[in-house]
Protein backbone atom coordinates (compact mmCIF):
# COMPACT_ATOMS: atom_id res chain seq x y z
CA UNK A 1 0.00 0.00 0.00
CA UNK A 2 1.21 3.48 -0.93
CA UNK A 3 0.86 6.38 0.81
CA UNK A 4 -0.60 9.12 -1.59
CA UNK A 5 1.31 12.56 -0.70
CA UNK A 6 -1.07 15.63 -1.76
CA UNK A 7 0.97 18.51 -3.83
CA UNK A 8 1.23 21.10 -1.66
CA UNK A 9 0.80 24.40 -3.24
CA UNK A 10 1.88 28.04 -2.37
CA UNK A 11 -0.61 30.30 -0.49
CA UNK A 12 -1.00 33.96 -2.05
CA UNK A 13 -2.61 36.45 0.30
CA UNK A 14 -5.67 37.11 -0.11
CA UNK A 15 -6.94 40.55 -1.79
CA UNK A 16 -8.53 42.97 -0.35
CA UNK A 17 -10.91 45.53 -1.49
CA UNK A 18 -9.62 48.92 -0.81
CA UNK A 19 -11.05 50.66 2.18
CA UNK A 20 -13.18 53.97 1.76
CA UNK A 21 -11.86 56.87 0.33
CA UNK A 22 -10.38 59.48 3.36
CA UNK A 23 -11.73 62.83 1.16
CA UNK A 24 -10.97 64.54 3.70
CA UNK A 25 -7.63 63.16 3.87
CA UNK A 26 -6.90 63.91 0.13
CA UNK A 27 -8.30 67.85 0.35
CA UNK A 28 -5.65 68.02 3.07
CA UNK A 29 -3.12 66.82 0.96
CA UNK A 30 -4.03 69.16 -1.59
CA UNK A 31 -3.82 72.17 0.65
CA UNK A 32 -0.20 71.23 1.52
CA UNK A 33 0.94 71.16 -1.88
CA UNK A 34 -0.98 74.82 -2.31
CA UNK A 35 0.69 75.66 1.01
CA UNK A 36 4.54 74.93 -0.14
CA UNK A 37 4.51 76.75 -3.30
CA UNK A 38 2.11 79.64 -2.48
CA UNK A 39 5.46 80.39 0.48
CA UNK A 40 7.63 81.03 -2.31
CA UNK A 41 5.67 83.80 -3.82
CA UNK A 42 5.86 85.75 -0.24
CA UNK A 43 6.51 89.32 -1.71
CA UNK A 44 8.99 91.44 0.32
CA UNK A 45 7.07 94.63 1.21
CA UNK A 46 10.70 96.45 -0.34
CA UNK A 47 10.60 94.64 -3.55
CA UNK A 48 8.53 96.02 -6.24
CA UNK A 49 6.80 93.28 -8.51
CA UNK A 50 8.68 92.88 -11.69
CA UNK A 51 8.30 90.70 -14.48
CA UNK A 52 10.37 87.63 -12.53
CA UNK A 53 7.72 87.28 -9.81
CA UNK A 54 4.91 87.27 -12.31
CA UNK A 55 6.39 84.54 -14.02
CA UNK A 56 6.64 82.88 -10.75
CA UNK A 57 2.88 83.37 -10.32
CA UNK A 58 2.43 81.29 -13.43
CA UNK A 59 4.34 78.42 -12.33
CA UNK A 60 2.21 78.04 -9.17
CA UNK A 61 -0.89 78.85 -11.48
CA UNK A 62 0.22 75.99 -13.74
CA UNK A 63 1.02 74.01 -10.71
CA UNK A 64 -2.21 74.19 -9.08
CA UNK A 65 -4.36 73.40 -12.09
CA UNK A 66 -2.03 70.41 -12.56
CA UNK A 67 -2.92 69.74 -9.01
CA UNK A 68 -6.79 70.14 -9.17
CA UNK A 69 -6.53 68.01 -12.44
CA UNK A 70 -4.56 64.99 -11.18
CA UNK A 71 -6.84 64.86 -8.14
CA UNK A 72 -10.07 64.85 -10.22
CA UNK A 73 -8.96 62.08 -12.31
CA UNK A 74 -9.12 59.71 -9.13
CA UNK A 75 -12.84 61.06 -7.99
CA UNK A 76 -15.54 58.93 -8.86
CA UNK A 77 -18.26 60.90 -10.56
CA UNK A 78 -21.86 60.98 -10.73
CA UNK A 79 -24.32 63.30 -12.43
CA UNK A 80 -24.42 65.57 -9.61
CA UNK A 81 -20.59 66.75 -10.12
CA UNK A 82 -21.74 68.15 -13.50
CA UNK A 83 -22.32 71.76 -12.74
CA UNK A 84 -18.99 71.69 -10.75
CA UNK A 85 -17.20 70.75 -13.99
CA UNK A 86 -19.54 72.73 -16.49
CA UNK A 87 -17.88 75.70 -14.10
CA UNK A 88 -14.68 74.58 -14.16
CA UNK A 89 -15.00 74.21 -17.91
CA UNK A 90 -15.71 77.54 -18.68
CA UNK A 91 -13.41 79.27 -16.28
CA UNK A 92 -10.85 77.31 -18.05
CA UNK A 93 -11.98 78.41 -21.33
CA UNK A 94 -11.86 81.95 -19.81
CA UNK A 95 -7.98 81.73 -18.37
CA UNK A 96 -6.92 80.62 -22.08
CA UNK A 97 -8.64 83.45 -23.27
CA UNK A 98 -6.54 85.19 -21.13
CA UNK A 99 -3.28 84.04 -22.06
CA UNK A 100 -3.93 84.64 -25.66
CA UNK A 101 -4.57 88.46 -24.51
CA UNK A 102 -1.47 89.16 -22.67
CA UNK A 103 0.45 86.79 -25.71
CA UNK A 104 -0.24 89.57 -27.62
CA UNK A 105 0.65 92.27 -25.28
CA UNK A 106 3.79 90.37 -24.86
CA UNK A 107 4.14 90.71 -28.84
CA UNK A 108 3.57 94.58 -28.19
CA UNK A 109 6.19 94.54 -26.01
CA UNK A 110 8.53 92.73 -27.99
CA UNK A 111 8.07 95.67 -30.40
CA UNK A 112 9.04 98.27 -27.82
CA UNK A 113 12.14 95.98 -27.13
CA UNK A 114 13.19 96.20 -31.01
CA UNK A 115 12.36 100.16 -31.05
CA UNK A 116 14.85 100.53 -27.88
CA UNK A 117 17.51 98.26 -29.14
CA UNK A 118 17.85 100.43 -32.29
CA UNK A 119 17.80 103.67 -30.59
CA UNK A 120 20.60 101.79 -28.64
CA UNK A 121 22.17 101.18 -32.04
CA UNK A 122 22.13 104.11 -32.68
CA UNK A 123 23.58 105.91 -29.44
CA UNK A 124 26.27 103.46 -29.48
CA UNK A 125 30.02 104.90 -29.41
CA UNK A 126 31.62 105.26 -32.91
CA UNK A 127 35.15 106.18 -34.69
CA UNK A 128 33.00 109.47 -35.66
CA UNK A 129 32.32 110.67 -32.83
CA UNK A 130 29.51 111.50 -30.88
CA UNK A 131 26.12 110.70 -32.79
CA UNK A 132 25.36 113.76 -35.33
CA UNK A 133 22.80 116.26 -34.56
CA UNK A 134 20.25 114.43 -37.47
CA UNK A 135 20.32 111.10 -35.69
CA UNK A 136 19.96 112.42 -32.51
CA UNK A 137 16.94 113.97 -33.71
CA UNK A 138 15.75 110.31 -35.74
CA UNK A 139 16.32 109.34 -31.87
CA UNK A 140 14.54 111.77 -30.19
CA UNK A 141 11.50 110.93 -32.14
CA UNK A 142 11.54 107.19 -32.21
CA UNK A 143 11.64 107.82 -27.91
CA UNK A 144 8.90 110.09 -28.37
CA UNK A 145 6.47 107.73 -30.15
CA UNK A 146 7.09 104.74 -27.92
CA UNK A 147 7.06 106.83 -24.66
CA UNK A 148 3.20 106.96 -24.34
CA UNK A 149 1.13 105.91 -21.48
CA UNK A 150 1.42 102.64 -19.78
CA UNK A 151 4.50 102.23 -22.45
CA UNK A 152 1.95 101.97 -25.03
CA UNK A 153 0.09 99.62 -23.90
CA UNK A 154 -3.67 99.50 -25.41
CA UNK A 155 -6.59 97.25 -24.63
CA UNK A 156 -8.40 97.47 -27.63
CA UNK A 157 -7.96 95.09 -30.27
CA UNK A 158 -8.72 91.85 -27.87
CA UNK A 159 -10.95 89.19 -28.85
CA UNK A 160 -11.84 89.63 -24.93
CA UNK A 161 -10.71 92.27 -22.75
CA UNK A 162 -8.80 90.64 -20.41
CA UNK A 163 -10.15 92.99 -17.36
CA UNK A 164 -13.62 91.38 -17.86
CA UNK A 165 -12.47 87.99 -17.80
CA UNK A 166 -11.19 88.15 -14.70
CA UNK A 167 -14.38 89.87 -13.78
CA UNK A 168 -16.56 86.98 -15.28
CA UNK A 169 -14.18 84.60 -13.62
CA UNK A 170 -14.48 85.91 -10.42
CA UNK A 171 -18.77 86.05 -10.63
CA UNK A 172 -18.70 82.54 -11.44
CA UNK A 173 -16.76 81.59 -7.70
CA UNK A 174 -19.85 80.67 -5.96
CA UNK A 175 -19.39 79.52 -2.37
CA UNK A 176 -17.38 76.99 -0.80
CA UNK A 177 -18.38 73.71 0.76
CA UNK A 178 -18.57 73.72 4.33
CA UNK A 179 -17.92 71.50 6.89
CA UNK A 180 -15.91 68.03 6.83
CA UNK A 181 -15.07 66.75 3.23
CA UNK A 182 -16.67 63.55 3.31
CA UNK A 183 -17.97 62.75 -0.11
CA UNK A 184 -16.36 63.22 -3.66
CA UNK A 185 -18.62 65.53 -5.08
CA UNK A 186 -18.01 67.67 -1.91
CA UNK A 187 -14.01 67.16 -2.59
CA UNK A 188 -14.77 68.40 -6.43
CA UNK A 189 -16.73 71.23 -5.37
CA UNK A 190 -13.96 72.15 -2.92
CA UNK A 191 -11.11 71.87 -5.29
CA UNK A 192 -12.48 73.18 -8.30
CA UNK A 193 -13.47 76.60 -5.95
CA UNK A 194 -9.87 77.36 -4.28
CA UNK A 195 -8.73 76.68 -8.08
CA UNK A 196 -10.59 79.42 -9.35
CA UNK A 197 -9.76 81.92 -5.99
CA UNK A 198 -5.97 81.31 -6.70
CA UNK A 199 -7.02 81.83 -10.76
CA UNK A 200 -8.82 84.68 -10.12
CA UNK A 201 -6.45 86.83 -7.88
CA UNK A 202 -2.79 85.93 -9.89
CA UNK A 203 -5.39 86.49 -12.91
CA UNK A 204 -6.24 89.99 -11.69
CA UNK A 205 -2.56 90.63 -10.33
CA UNK A 206 -1.23 90.17 -13.85
CA UNK A 207 -4.20 92.62 -15.76
CA UNK A 208 -3.00 95.01 -13.25
CA UNK A 209 0.35 95.19 -13.33
CA UNK A 210 0.82 94.81 -17.10
CA UNK A 211 -1.62 97.24 -17.62
CA UNK A 212 -0.63 99.21 -15.39
CA UNK A 213 -4.06 99.96 -13.18
CA UNK A 214 -4.12 99.87 -9.53
CA UNK A 215 -7.24 97.84 -9.11
CA UNK A 216 -7.22 93.74 -8.78
CA UNK A 217 -10.19 91.59 -7.80
CA UNK A 218 -10.83 91.52 -3.99
CA UNK A 219 -10.39 87.64 -3.03
CA UNK A 220 -10.80 86.30 0.53
CA UNK A 221 -9.74 82.65 0.76
CA UNK A 222 -11.91 81.51 3.56
CA UNK A 223 -10.19 79.56 6.99
CA UNK A 224 -11.38 76.23 5.53
CA UNK A 225 -8.43 76.36 3.58
CA UNK A 226 -5.03 75.91 4.61
CA UNK A 227 -3.09 78.11 3.21
CA UNK A 228 -6.19 80.97 3.65
CA UNK A 229 -3.52 82.96 6.21
CA UNK A 230 -0.62 82.84 3.84
CA UNK A 231 -2.66 83.78 0.77
CA UNK A 232 -4.73 86.41 2.50
CA UNK A 233 -1.29 87.92 3.63
CA UNK A 234 0.31 87.90 -0.25
CA UNK A 235 -2.91 89.41 -1.28
CA UNK A 236 -2.83 92.33 0.83
CA UNK A 237 1.10 92.85 0.59
CA UNK A 238 0.64 92.66 -3.60
CA UNK A 239 -2.62 94.80 -3.43
CA UNK A 240 -0.81 97.76 -1.41
CA UNK A 241 2.56 97.48 -3.87
CA UNK A 242 -0.17 97.67 -6.84
CA UNK A 243 -1.61 100.64 -5.50
CA UNK A 244 1.52 102.68 -5.20
CA UNK A 245 3.33 101.86 -8.28
CA UNK A 246 0.50 101.49 -10.84
CA UNK A 247 2.75 98.85 -13.34
CA UNK A 248 5.31 96.35 -13.12
CA UNK A 249 8.89 97.55 -11.96
CA UNK A 250 10.51 96.37 -15.50
CA UNK A 251 8.56 98.57 -17.73
CA UNK A 252 8.20 101.46 -15.05
CA UNK A 253 12.12 101.47 -15.23
CA UNK A 254 12.10 101.58 -18.62
CA UNK A 255 9.77 104.46 -19.35
CA UNK A 256 11.62 106.50 -16.79
CA UNK A 257 15.07 105.60 -18.79
CA UNK A 258 13.73 106.46 -21.77
CA UNK A 259 12.30 109.79 -20.96
CA UNK A 260 15.50 110.54 -19.46
CA UNK A 261 17.83 109.87 -22.80
CA UNK A 262 14.63 112.51 -24.39
CA UNK A 263 15.23 114.91 -21.76
CA UNK A 264 18.77 114.99 -22.39
CA UNK A 265 19.18 115.34 -25.94
CA UNK A 266 16.28 118.25 -25.90
CA UNK A 267 18.95 119.99 -23.17
CA UNK A 268 21.76 119.09 -26.04
CA UNK A 269 21.34 122.69 -28.27
CA UNK A 270 22.12 124.97 -24.64
CA UNK A 271 25.25 122.49 -23.35
CA UNK A 272 28.58 122.24 -23.92
CA UNK A 273 29.51 119.27 -26.38
CA UNK A 274 31.74 117.69 -23.45
CA UNK A 275 28.89 118.24 -20.89
CA UNK A 276 25.96 117.09 -23.07
CA UNK A 277 27.71 114.19 -24.46
CA UNK A 278 28.85 112.94 -20.54
CA UNK A 279 24.83 113.63 -19.65
CA UNK A 280 23.85 111.48 -22.90
CA UNK A 281 26.43 108.44 -22.40
CA UNK A 282 25.50 108.44 -18.73
CA UNK A 283 21.64 108.45 -19.77
CA UNK A 284 22.18 106.01 -22.53
CA UNK A 285 23.78 103.43 -20.33
CA UNK A 286 21.00 103.52 -17.72
CA UNK A 287 18.70 103.17 -20.63
CA UNK A 288 20.80 99.85 -21.79
CA UNK A 289 20.42 98.65 -18.06
CA UNK A 290 16.77 99.04 -17.86
CA UNK A 291 16.72 97.38 -21.12
CA UNK A 292 18.78 94.86 -20.49
CA UNK A 293 16.70 93.74 -17.23
CA UNK A 294 13.04 94.43 -18.99
CA UNK A 295 14.30 92.29 -22.06
CA UNK A 296 15.17 89.07 -19.79
CA UNK A 297 12.09 89.35 -17.48
CA UNK A 298 9.48 89.95 -20.74
CA UNK A 299 11.42 86.52 -22.17
CA UNK A 300 10.42 84.90 -18.78
CA UNK A 301 7.14 85.85 -18.82
CA UNK A 302 6.42 84.54 -22.23
CA UNK A 303 7.80 80.73 -21.43
CA UNK A 304 5.29 81.29 -18.21
CA UNK A 305 2.12 82.45 -19.91
CA UNK A 306 2.98 79.56 -22.95
CA UNK A 307 3.43 77.22 -19.93
CA UNK A 308 -0.12 78.07 -18.23
CA UNK A 309 -1.86 77.92 -21.64
CA UNK A 310 -0.49 74.45 -22.42
CA UNK A 311 -1.35 73.20 -18.89
CA UNK A 312 -4.99 74.64 -19.26
CA UNK A 313 -5.69 73.11 -22.14
CA UNK A 314 -4.32 69.68 -21.10
CA UNK A 315 -6.61 69.77 -17.67
CA UNK A 316 -9.41 70.86 -19.69
CA UNK A 317 -9.34 68.25 -22.28
CA UNK A 318 -8.44 65.72 -19.62
CA UNK A 319 -11.67 67.05 -17.28
CA UNK A 320 -13.85 66.55 -20.82
CA UNK A 321 -12.52 63.31 -20.53
CA UNK A 322 -13.77 62.96 -17.41
CA UNK A 323 -17.82 64.24 -18.15
CA UNK A 324 -17.52 61.67 -21.50
CA UNK A 325 -16.51 58.45 -19.43
CA UNK A 326 -19.48 59.48 -16.14
CA UNK A 327 -22.00 60.03 -18.96
CA UNK A 328 -21.53 56.68 -20.31
CA UNK A 329 -21.43 55.03 -17.68
CA UNK A 330 -24.36 56.33 -16.24
CA UNK A 331 -26.09 55.42 -19.95
CA UNK A 332 -24.69 51.65 -19.13
CA UNK A 333 -26.22 51.05 -15.84
CA UNK A 334 -29.59 49.39 -15.67
CA UNK A 335 -32.62 51.35 -15.21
Amino acid sequence: MFQTQVPRFPSFPKKHSPGPVRYDVVARSFDDAILRRLKALNQPASTPIGLPWLSLALDFLSFAHTEARTLVSDLPLSPDSDDSLAGYLDGALKLLDLCNSISSLIERLRLRRLSLNFVLQLLSPSDSGFPAPEKLRRVRDLLSDSDKPSLGLDKRGFRSNPEDLIRDLALGLGDAPRGKISSANKLLRRTIHALGLLTVFFGSVLVSALYGSPKIAAVRVPAEFSWADSFNALEAAVSTELTRRFLVHELDDVGTRTREVREVIDDMARLDEDKGRERVNAAVSELKRATEVFSEGLDRLSNGVNGMFDTVLCSRSGMLDNVRVGQRKEKQQPK
